[in-house]
């Protein structure tokens, strides 16, 4: 059979040698979690809206995946909070993305601000700040525990209690009409993962597994079950 081919959604930053050019980047970890499960990963650069019918005909799946605040006007809000951590073009391809996997019924994964991106797609809403979620340590280090839902795909994979690493300052307020909670903090009952209850192949979680994938075999399992089972 065919590997199936996994979109990324990418970011675009300063070369950090020259701020006249940019570049666009993922984090690896996505890229080889996609590889030893034995997909074909295909990183999707921020383009204009019209391209993402294009992308949606030719991915099989997509991650979404993290990065800035989403644009609360997406959301029927005004900014409250003193940050100029958005993108624009970044949201409104990313939008226009969704709804065309959506459309199609091809599978998405979303991870961090991904899920918070999907969660305003699908009729959501946003908390613009929240406090204690951006850890110290590295990536590679889990800080603290959520619950998950033990009869989930999520819970299957972790179990009912795992530690998960941490890097946001906002969460889903609101959550969409489709979705369900499999996943909250037990610090404080932020939302931490996500999925759909209407029949579409969405699973979403709050923290950060490509990090995590050569440090705990329960990460690369979940990529496993995103390549080849979502």
């Amino acid at each position: 059979m065919p590997q199936p081919i996994i979109g990324i959604t990418s970011n675009i930053e300063y070369n950090p040698e020259d701020r006249n050019f940019f570049q666009v980047y993922v984090a690896k970890g996505y890229v080889e979690g996609v590889q030893k499960a034995g997909g074909l990963p295909l990183v999707l650069p921020i383009g204009q809206p019209e391209l993402a019918a294009g992308y949606a005909d030719t991915i099989d799946k997509l991650i979404l995946t993290g990065g800035q605040n989403v644009m609360p006007h997406f959301y029927g809000e005004e900014k409250m909070i003193v940050s100029d951590d958005y993108s624009l073009a970044r949201d409104e391809f990313e939008l226009a993305l969704i709804r065309e996997m959506v459309k199609r019924r091809k599978p998405i994964f979303s991870v961090c601000r991904g899920t918070q991106l999907f969660n305003v797609a699908m009729g959501g809403t946003l908390h613009q700040e929240i406090k204690e979620h951006w850890q110290d340590l590295s990536a590679m280090h889990p800080t603290h525990n959520i619950s998950l839902e033990t009869e989930s795909i999520l819970g299957k994979i972790f179990g009912p209690k795992p530690a998960i690493n941490s890097f946001h300052r906002q969460a889903i307020k609101d959550l969409a009409p489709n979705l369900e909670v499999i996943g909250y903090s037990d610090k404080d009952d932020i939302i931490e993962a996500v999925q759909s209850k209407d029949g579409y192949p969405y699973l979403g979680v709050q923290w950060h597994p490509e990090f995590m994938i050569d440090h705990r075999e329960e990460d690369l399992k979940l990529f496993d079950y995103i390549v080849n089972q979502l």
